[in-house]
C-alpha cells in the first residue's frame, strides 16, 4: 500500500515536471551582465496574420529585482532576410521589468529578436531564436467554409477556358478534314 502510494507520487511528480518544463520552453533565457533576460512571444502560440508582440522580461539578478525604464534597448525581428526595428513599451503597470513590442508576423517560419543597446550602464549586444510561427489553420475550427461566389466564379473562368480550348480544337479539326478530303481527292486524280 505504502509502495503504491509512493509511485504515484513520483507519477504525478513526473507529469508536473514534463509539463512545467514544456511551458517554460517557449521562452528563452539569456544572461547579460548581472541582467537575466526572458525572451520569447506575449501570445503563445504565435499565428501568422495575428498581431502579438515579443516579449522580454528583464531581472537584476544581483538585486534580484525588476529592471524598469529601458529607454535605451533597441529590440529588431528579423526573419527570411529581413529586419524590422520595433518599439519597446511596458507589458502592464502590474508587471514591473516586462515589455512588448508589438507587430504582426506575416510568415511561418522562426523569428530572430535582436537585443541591442544599453539596459542601465550594461552594454546589450544578442539575439536569440524564439518560438516558430504557424499557419491559422493549425487552430482553426471548424475548417474555414469556402466563399460560393468565389467558387462560382473560379467556375465560370475555367468554362470560358474550357470553350475557348473546345472551339479552337473544333476549328482545327475542320481544317484537318478539310486537308484530308483535298489530299485524298488529288490523290484520286
Amino acid at each position: 500500500m505504502r509502495a503504491r502510494k509512493i509511485w504515484r507520487a513520483v507519477i504525478v511528480a513526473g507529469l508536473l515536471a514534463v509539463v512545467v518544463s514544456s511551458a517554460a520552453l517557449a521562452h528563452t533565457t539569456l544572461k547579460v551582465g548581472p541582467y537575466e533576460l526572458e525572451v520569447g512571444w506575449v501570445d503563445e502560440p504565435p499565428i501568422v496574420g495575428m498581431k502579438n508582440a515579443v516579449f522580454i522580461s528583464i531581472t537584476n539578478k544581483d538585486k534580484n529585482q525588476p529592471v524598469e525604464g529601458v529607454s535605451t534597448l533597441e529590440v529588431t525581428i528579423s526573419t527570411g532576410g529581413k529586419d524590422r526595428k520595433l518599439e519597446v513599451r511596458p507589458l502592464s503597470e502590474d508587471h514591473p521589468g516586462q515589455y512588448a513590442a508589438d507587430f504582426i508576423p506575416t510568415r511561418r517560419g522562426t523569428y530572430t529578436v535582436k537585443l541591442s543597446g544599453k539596459i542601465e550602464t550594461t552594454d546589450v549586444n544578442t539575439s536569440v531564436d524564439i518560438e516558430e510561427v504557424a499557419d491559422a489553420s493549425s487552430l482553426e475550427f471548424p475548417e474555414a467554409q469556402i466563399d460560393p461566389q468565389k467558387t462560382i466564379d473560379d467556375l465560370r473562368n475555367e468554362i470560358s477556358t474550357t470553350r475557348t480550348f473546345a472551339v479552337a480544337g473544333a476549328a482545327l479539326g475542320t481544317i484537318g478534314l478539310v486537308l484530308a478530303g483535298v489530299a485524298l481527292g488529288r490523290k484520286r486524280s
